[in-house]
């Protein structure tokens, strides 16, 4: 998996946004050129992947966005596009033709209530037109979170009747809102008793990375398992390719792991590069305990996100959102 980012702009400005540490400096490169769009495309080619998953920034917002997703399409099985749905005609309608089989718009979500300008109808409005194309993301970034709108959402869009769950994860500079991890059990009991409202709704949860196996009770992880969630305590390298054609481990740990993508590269050696360089810090976690714990030993449970781990050593101070 490898993530190609096209644009530095977004017409957002959400606060737990983990790529400020990174793209804000980048800002005025705007665009990543056609020219070397190609060249990330043959990056994908020798590393065996045949899905482009397309990032930004706000990804649809670059000037010729369908050009990219045609040429994308040409070598690759599936077109993977992270976006907030707030896309200009031309690229709704592009990737509205696309077959649903070729095509997954993950549009990230927020509360409505904590939206602006009419920004949540113009999101549903998307959704419903890209139909199962279309699955919600949604990044939890304060405890007093209400996920039951995402059931109307599903239900009102007619997208895929799936949700990926994400936890608002540090940048290393602490710039942007997230979950510390002395939260996470506040957040474990809502999302299990979440999965089993969705899962009466025919909606299931996908975990993203970062999430911790101890957050949650065993009767919480049976709930979960009931209700068909996809959980996962990974952190691994996500392998993320910017527009300076340097290779980030993740957008949160962009300050501390970068390498250059070369003609020669492809992802595997990368990602073995950064096992090797982030494994002293993988003896521990976001937790005391996670030094000792057996699922991490065992390899079931990564310890949690490495940007929060790392940030356990440095004593950065997280910003919170705490509830009202």
């Amino acid at each position: 998996m490898a993530n190609l980012a096209v644009s530095a702009v977004c017409n957002q400005s959400c606060a737990y946004c983990f790529t400020v540490d990174h793209l804000e400096r980048r800002a005025a490169a705007g665009f990543l050129p056609p020219s070397a769009f190609d060249e990330r495309l043959g990056f994908l080619k020798r590393s065996g992947l045949d899905e482009v998953r397309l990032l930004g920034g706000e990804p649809s917002l670059h000037p010729q966005f369908v050009r990219l997703v045609e040429r994308a399409r040409a070598v690759a099985r599936e077109v993977t596009v992270f976006s907030n749905g707030l896309m200009p005609d031309s690229a709704l309608d592009c990737l509205a033709a696309l077959p649903v089989q070729g095509c997954t718009v993950v549009v990230n979500v927020n509360e409505p209530g904590g939206t602006k300008n009419g920004a949540y109808r113009r999101q549903v409005a998307t959704m419903q037109r890209l139909g199962k194309r279309a699955i919600p993301g949604f990044n939890i970034y304060r405890t007093d979170f209400q996920p039951e709108f995402l059931l109307n959402l599903v239900a009102e869009t007619g997208c895929t009747p799936n949700v990926r769950l994400s936890l608002a994860q540090p940048c290393l500079s602490g710039q942007n809102r997230s979950i510390h991890p002395n939260q996470y059990r506040a957040v474990a009991l809502k999302i299990a008793r979440f999965a089993e409202v969705a899962a009466r709704a025919g909606v299931t949860l996908d975990f993203d990375c970062g999430f911790v196996r101890c957050m949650f009770s065993r009767p919480e992880l049976e709930a979960l398992q009931a209700a068909g969630a996809h959980v996962a305590w990974q952190c691994s390298p996500i392998l993320d390719v910017d527009l300076e054609g340097n290779v980030i481990h993740c957008y949160p740990l962009a300050q501390l792991l970068s390498l250059p993508l070369t003609p020669a590269t492809d992802a595997a050696a990368l990602r073995c590069a950064f096992e090797a360089r982030t494994r002293p810090y993988r003896q521990a976690g976001v937790f005391p305990e996670c030094s000792t714990c057996p699922f991490k030993a065992q390899g079931e449970c990564s310890g949690g996100c490495l940007a929060a781990t790392i940030r356990r050593f440095r004593r950065t101070p997280f910003r919170l959102e705490v509830a009202a």
